[in-house]
């Protein structure tokens, strides 16, 4: 009798340890992966000709084979520096401009910043303070300028400025279910895409204007940390992701087709 009891409350154990933990929807498709430099371990987006990647005080243009063709090592100007500022998250990149998340780290302050470059060139152009407790990246819609962006590392909602209003703060986007770790967003196919670096790396779809948000698949190297995020039509798919291996490198950048009901039509 003892042995069968241990043998039932084993399999309600395992029951539940499944339940707890449920396969995430195979959605996003891995298309392909490579090694990059291990200084572009932020954030990435996507520019005509190839890529601008962030680190934590620097960012770096590629072109079309990852070949750096530009690079801005002292990011951060000395009077934000001595603000505190230092470090850049996920960036994006919206006609010519790259638009960069910045954080210091007391983040009970509620101050973060918002800086402009020039994406040729990858020279500052301006920064304003926002009132922000976390600042892990910032996605901007070429259509109306709307920033989206989290006030901590995970939550429910999504805090939207205007760009073109100077940064003005909008109403927030509620969401449909809570994110944990956010480490990265872009905006396409009237979606907002995360990356996380939960206990699943999961990535995530947030439709506009709606809020409702899903699972769509994970970045997997689970053991590492997840990072950036672009969502951009190509050949090797929409997503594209950056993971740093357990070890710090290697970084790698990863590419995701979506399935047709992930998607929706292109």
């Amino acid at each position: 009798m003892a042995k069968t009891a241990r043998l039932i409350l084993l399999l309600v154990g395992a029951a539940c340890s499944r339940a707890e933990t449920p396969a995430i929807p195979a959605l996003a498709r891995l298309t392909s992966e490579q090694e990059v430099s291990g200084a572009y371990r932020q954030g990435v987006a996507r520019v005509e000709d190839g890529w601008i990647f962030s680190t934590n005080l620097a960012l770096y243009r590629t072109d079309e084979g990852l070949r750096e063709t530009v690079r801005n090592e002292r990011a951060i100007p000395p009077e934000w520096a001595t603000r505190g500022y230092n470090h850049i998250g996920d960036i994006d990149v919206v006609a010519g401009i790259v638009y960069a998340p910045l954080e210091q780290p007391d983040f009970d302050e509620g101050r973060q910043a918002m800086f402009r470059y020039d994406a040729a060139t990858l020279q500052f152009l301006d920064g304003v303070e926002v009132e922000q407790h976390e600042n892990s990246y910032v996605a901007v819609d070429p259509e109306t300028l709307t920033a989206y962006t989290m006030d901590w590392f995970g939550g429910e909602a999504q805090l939207r400025y205007d760009v073109k209003a100077g940064w003005k703060p909008l109403p927030p986007l509620p969401m449909s279910r809570s994110v944990d770790k956010v480490q990265g967003a872009d905006l396409a196919r009237g979606a907002l895409w995360l990356s996380t670096d939960d206990d699943r790396d999961r990535l995530y779809r947030v439709r506009l204007p709606t809020g409702e948000t899903d699972a769509i698949g994970s970045l997997g190297h689970v053991d590492g940390e997840a990072e950036g995020i672009d969502a951009t039509e190509l050949p090797s798919g929409l997503l594209h992701a950056l993971s740093i291996d357990a070890a710090s490198l290697p970084v790698r950048f990863l590419h995701f087709a979506l399935e047709p009901e992930a998607g929706g039509p292109p």
